[in-house]
C-alpha cells in the first residue's frame, strides 16, 4: 500500500482539482493523509470535506517540512510519497511508481513543468535507466534533471524507518532536496522513467517567480547544500563537490537576483559573496556547469554588482539573437 501525504497551507483554490486527479488513479491500494499546517483561509473547511475517504489532520504551522514529518509518523503503507495540493496528477501516477519500484530502492518519474499556460517536459532519457546512488545523487541535484523534489519519488517506508530518516525542519528551501540525498545514502538501486506522470504549478507567475526578493527562507537553500555537504564529504567526496558546485551557483543566482530586486542587505550581499569565493575554484573547474554559466562570474570577487549587469545583458543577448536558445525553449514549450 501507498501512503499520500499531502500538506497542506492556503492552497484551498486549488486542493479540488489535486483531490480530483487523485480520485481518478488507476492504482485504488492506497491511504491519504491530509494535514492542514495551520491554514488561514479557507483550506481547513475543504479538508473536512475528505474526511470521509482521507485522513485528515489539524496542527498549528510547522512549515513543509513539519507538516510532512506529521505525515511520516501516521503513515500505514509500505511506501510513501508526498504530492502537491497546488499541482495535479497523471492518471497512471500511482500506479507506474509503484510498479517501477519492483527490485529498486527507489521510483522516480519525470514531470510536466506548468509554467505560464505552457507545458514543459523535463527528461533525462528516452528509455526508463537504473542508476546507482552516486549517478542519482548527481542527477537529484542537478536543474535540468529530476532534482530533489519529493512529489516525483516513491519512498520505502522500510528504509525511512530503519534510518529513522525525516524532513528537517531548519529548512525553509529545499529540504526536499536534503531528504532525498539523506535517504539515497541507504540505497543501491534507483529507477528513473522518463514518462512526466506529475503536473508541476507555476502559478505565480512563472519565470518572473525567480527573482522574488531574497527572503530568509530563500536564503536557507545555502543551508541545504552545505548540510549535504557536510553529509557527503568524508564518505562521497565527489558528491560533495557537485554539492559545492550547486551552492556556488546558487549563490551566484541569488547576487543577481539581489540587484534585481534592488535589495539593500549588505550583510545578504557579503554572505553571497564569500559563498561564492570559498567554492569558486571547484566551480570553474566542474563540468556540470556549462561554460555561459561560468560567464562572469570571477568579477563577483571585485564587484557583484558588475557581475550581476553583465549578467543580466548577457540573458538578453542570448535570448534576443541566439537562435539555438530561441529553438530550445520553442521545443520546450510545446505541448506533450
Amino acid at each position: 500500500m501507498i501512503t499520500i501525504v499531502v500538506s497542506v497551507y492556503n492552497t484551498g483554490k486549488y486542493l479540488p482539482r489535486f483531490m480530483h486527479s487523485l480520485s481518478r488513479q488507476t492504482c485504488k491500494d492506497h491511504e491519504v493523509i491530509i494535514v492542514d499546517d495551520g491554514s488561514t483561509d479557507s483550506s481547513s473547511e475543504i479538508c473536512d470535506s475528505y474526511a470521509d475517504t482521507c485522513k485528515v489532520i489539524h496542527q498549528d504551522n510547522q512549515g513543509l517540512s513539519g507538516a510532512r514529518n506529521t505525515g511520516l509518523k501516521h503513515a500505514t503503507g509500505d511506501f510513501i510519497i508526498f504530492p502537491d495540493p497546488d499541482d495535479w496528477l497523471e492518471e497512471s501516477y500511482l500506479e507506474t511508481l509503484l510498479k517501477n519500484s519492483d527490485g529498486n530502492d527507489l521510483s522516480i518519474c519525470s514531470y510536466f513543468d506548468e509554467m505560464d499556460g505552457r507545458q514543459r517536459k523535463w527528461d533525462v532519457s528516452a528509455t526508463r535507466t537504473v542508476l546507482t546512488q552516486k549517478q542519482a545523487m548527481k542527477q537529484a541535484m542537478l536543474p535540468s534533471s529530476f532534482q530533489g523534489y519529493a512529489w516525483n519519488k516513491l519512498y520505502r517506508m522500510d528504509i525511512i524507518r530503519q534510518h529513522n530518516l525525516q524532513f528537517d525542519t531548519s529548512l525553509g528551501m529545499a529540504q526536499d532536496l536534503h531528504f532525498a540525498i539523506c535517504y539515497l545514502m541507504h540505497c543501491k538501486q534507483i529507477l528513473y522513467d522518463p514518462i512526466p506522470l506529475y503536473h508541476y504549478n507555476h502559478d505565480s507567475g512563472g519565470v518572473t517567480a525567480s527573482y522574488t526578493p531574497l527572503t530568509k527562507r530563500k536564503l536557507s537553500c545555502l543551508l541545504t547544500y552545505r548540510k549535504i555537504i557536510e553529509l557527503t564529504n568524508d564518505t562521497m567526496p565527489q558528491i560533495a563537490d557537485i554539492a559545492r558546485c550547486s551552492l556556488c551557483n546558487t549563490a551566484l543566482q541569488y547576487i543577481y537576483i539581489y540587484f534585481r530586486t534592488h535589495m539593500h542587505d549588505p550583510q545578504v550581499l557579503d554572505l553571497l559573496q564569500k559563498t561564492y569565493i570559498e567554492n569558486e575554484e571547484i566551480f570553474l573547474s566542474s563540468e556540470t556547469y556549462a561554460r555561459q554559466d561560468k560567464m562572469f562570474s570571477n568579477i563577483v570577487k571585485q564587484s557583484p554588482y558588475l557581475y550581476a549587469s553583465l549578467t543580466r545583458f548577457k540573458k538578453i543577448i542570448l535570448n534576443r539573437f541566439d537562435p539555438k536558445i530561441k529553438r530550445q525553449w520553442k521545443k520546450q514549450g510545446e505541448t506533450s
